[in-house]
C-alpha cells in the first residue's frame, strides 16, 4: 500500500526582525509573495497529496484570496488560524490533515527557494528508512563556541554540528504522539524533530540546500533576489490564471 504525504506549512510569522508590521509571509520576493512561493514549491512535489496551511486569524481570508486564490495553488484543503508559538500553530494543522495521512512534511512558508527535489529526497529517505523522522540540514562550517556571559566556555568539534533547515518529514503517529505528550506536559521546543527527539524517536538526516534561506531579516530577502536573478534554482515557476 502506498503511503499518504501530506503538508504542514507555517506562515503564521509576524516578521517583527524585517521591520514588516503586516507580516513578512505577504512581503515579495522578485514580485511574489514569500508565503506564494513556498507553497508554490510544496505542491509541485507529487508524493504531497494535500497541504494545511497555517496563517495568523486576521491573515486567513487574504492568504485564501491573495496567495491561494492568485496562484492557483488548490493542494491546500485547508487554512488554520495560527498559535501564539509555532509549536502550537504545527500542532493545530496536524489536527486538520485527513485521518488516512501517513507522512507530514512540515515546512517553514518564509524558506521560499527549499526546491521540489528537497522535498522528495527528504520524503524517499524517510520512506527507504526505519526512522520516525528525517530533517534536511546542512554542516556547520563556522567555528562553534559556547558562551555564558560574554565569555567562551567550550570550543565544541564542528564536525559535530548542522545548522537544520525545513522540510522536515515525519511518520504522522509519531508526530502526532510527540506533540500530544508535549502539549500534555507543557513542553516547547523550536522545532518538531526535536519534540521527537525527546520522546526517543529516531531522526536522520538529509543534506539541504545551501540556498534554502529562512527570510528573517532584510538582508536575507535581498540575497534570496539575487539567487533568484542569478538562475539555476530549480523551484517552482509562479504562475496566477487567468493573466
Amino acid at each position: 500500500m502506498c503511503a499518504k504525504a501530506a503538508a504542514i506549512v507555517a506562515g503564521a510569522g509576524r516578521g517583527e526582525r524585517l521591520g514588516n508590521k503586516e507580516g513578512k509571509q505577504f512581503l515579495e520576493l522578485a514580485g511574489v509573495p514569500l508565503l506564494a512561493r513556498s507553497l508554490l514549491n510544496v505542491a509541485a512535489v507529487p508524493e504531497v497529496e494535500e497541504i494545511v496551511l497555517v496563517v495568523n486569524a486576521e491573515d486567513i481570508t487574504r492568504a485564501s484570496e491573495d496567495i491561494l486564490g492568485a496562484y492557483g495553488i488548490e493542494k491546500v484543503t485547508g487554512v488554520v488560524e495560527g498559535g501564539e508559538w509555532r509549536q502550537e500553530s504545527v500542532f493545530k494543522a496536524l489536527r486538520a490533515l485527513s485521518p488516512a495521512v501517513d507522512i507530514v512534511v512540515i515546512h517553514d512558508g518564509a524558506r521560499p527557494l527549499a526546491t521540489p527535489d528537497l522535498f522528495r529526497r527528504t520524503i524517499k529517505a524517510l520512506l527507504d528508512s526505519d526512522c520516525e523522522g528525517i530533517i534536511a540540514a546542512i554542516p556547520v562550517v563556522d567555528t562553534i563556541k559556547e558562551v555564558e556571559g560574554g565569555r567562551v566556555t567550550r570550543t565544541p568539534d564542528r564536525k559535530r554540528f548542522w545548522a537544520v533547515q525545513t522540510p522536515q518529514c515525519f511518520r504522522a503517529a509519531a508526530l502526532l504522539d510527540s506533540h500530544e505528550r508535549a502539549f500534555r506536559e507543557g513542553v516547547w521546543v523550536t522545532d518538531d524533530a526535536a519534540l521527537l527527539e525527546r520522546c526517543r524517536y529516531r531522526v536522520r538526516v538529509v543534506e539541504g540546500e545551501l540556498t534554502n534561506l529562512k527570510i528573517t531579516y532584510s538582508d536575507d530577502l535581498i540575497l534570496a533576489e539575487a539567487l533568484l536573478a542569478k538562475g539555476g534554482l530549480e523551484v517552482a515557476e509562479p504562475h496566477r490564471p487567468g493573466l
